[in-house]
């Protein structure tokens, strides 16, 4: 009797730690595409305003886009922390890789002024590129993995190709595609994915 009873809770606890899981794996789509949106947003408004305005200062809507797409992640993600029973390897697996993320790419911004913004952002374009390759080998999605392997090929094929990288501008488009094809399309594709699970 006992030990069916053990068996009954250890079954209960799997099935709750497998739909907390899945739970997970749907609402990290959420973060794929509020930085999808922020970074395309950030990329193209910049774009206009070199080419389109000519606004010496076009820089400025980075700080300003990322500001709010980091407060929305944040304010997500305390929630999410909140409601969460389990923590899977995923979770922290996720957790390390994106933190190391986040490190690298302050290390980058922080020697873009030595280096120069282009090279700095195809050197981004190559990082995205590995952070969805990476997450999408943990989760097992293949979209992720498709998005991150195009990602790196982009930022290889800028530094070889001289229209590219001769204006920044052209630079800036590469990191919109860049960001569509690595967070946005797989994002949405993982978001539709979790949902038809559910149903």
């Amino acid at each position: 009797m006992e030990t069916s009873l053990d068996e009954r809770k250890s079954l209960e606890l799997i099935r709750n730690m497998i739909t907390n899981g899945k739970r997970n794996f749907k609402e990290g789509s959420i973060f794929y595409l509020i930085w999808g949106w922020a970074v395309l947003l950030a990329g193209l408004s910049q774009y206009v305003l070199i080419n389109v305005v000519e606004y010496e200062n076009h820089w400025a809507t980075w700080p300003v886009i990322m500001t709010i797409a980091g407060i929305a992640s944040a304010v997500i993600g305390m929630r999410k922390g909140r409601s969460q029973k389990f923590v899977t390897f995923t979770d922290t697996a996720m957790k390390y890789l994106w933190g190391g993320f986040v490190i690298y790419l302050f290390t980058i911004l922080f020697i873009s002024p030595q280096i120069g913004w282009g090279p700095s952002y195809i050197l981004i374009v190559g990082m995205y590129g590995f952070g969805t390759f990476v997450s999408g080998g943990i989760l097992q999605f293949k979209p992720l993995i498709a998005g991150g392997v195009a990602s790196m090929v982009l930022a290889v094929l800028a530094i070889f190709l001289p229209i590219i990288t001769e204006s920044f501008s052209n630079v800036l488009l590469l990191l919109c595609i860049s960001i569509v094809i690595s967070y946005l399309i797989p994002g949405y594709m993982l978001r539709a994915k979790t949902n038809n699970d559910a149903a």
